[in-house]
């Protein structure tokens, strides 16, 4: 989970979330979508919980595949946590489980941004490439150390939160951290989507 961090849900989120919403009007159909009988609000939930899923889905193969690969390889054995004690193979898929919705909610935070820039740009190339700037740029404020008070507040820290559940006993620090900077990453982007979304002139596409 720590390489995907750097590139690949980045990437994976940013190709769906930052589409979805632009495609529709690169395409000319936003404008019919939007006189339809459904109100605008419902329309924007079901194309974030759209991006959500595919996140999730992406996220959940990419954890189940390795999990597989890495048993076939080393056999289902008891694991050593990350302060060096042993963990039961039951105990390890919990402590699995929980450190992929650690996980998720940067993850979450990634795809609201690219949503955001999906809405407000209208252009599916410039959400994508802005949202994996974002992410570069933050991955890098994180390893000058002279930002050392920032890194606790960007995003892609966040990604490393799960390995608070890997700790004997259980760092809950980073994940607590992780989930509201994550929010304050998330419910504002997705705030301002929503009200573009919602403003948006259907006169003009």
């Amino acid at each position: 989970m720590f390489f995907g961090a750097i590139w690949f849900f980045p990437l994976v989120t940013a190709l769906v979330a930052g589409d979805i919403v632009a495609a529709e009007d690169g395409h000319g159909t936003l404008k019919t979508i939007l006189t339809r009988s459904v109100e605008r609000w419902q329309i924007f939930t079901a194309k974030a919980l759209a991006a959500f899923t595919y996140a999730l889905t992406a996220l959940v193969i990419y954890i189940g595949v390795g999990l597989v690969v890495g048993g076939l390889c080393w056999g289902f054995n008891p694991l050593i946590s990350l302060s060096g004690t042993h963990v039961s193979v039951g105990r390890g898929l919990v402590l699995l489980g929980g450190s992929a919705a650690a996980y998720f909610l940067p993850t979450l935070a990634v795809a609201s941004i690219a949503l955001l820039l999906s809405t407000v740009t209208r252009n599916s190339a410039a959400a994508v490439v802005g949202t994996l700037m974002a992410s570069l740029i933050m991955q890098l404020l994180g390893v000058i150390s002279a930002l050392d008070w920032l890194h606790p507040y960007l995003l892609s820290t966040q990604f490393n939160a799960w390995q608070g559940l890997l700790r004997e006993p259980i760092d809950w620090a980073p994940v607590v951290r992780g989930a509201w900077v994550s929010a304050l990453y998330a419910v504002p982007s997705l705030a301002v989507a929503l009200t573009v979304f919602l403003r948006r002139d259907v006169a003009g596409g």
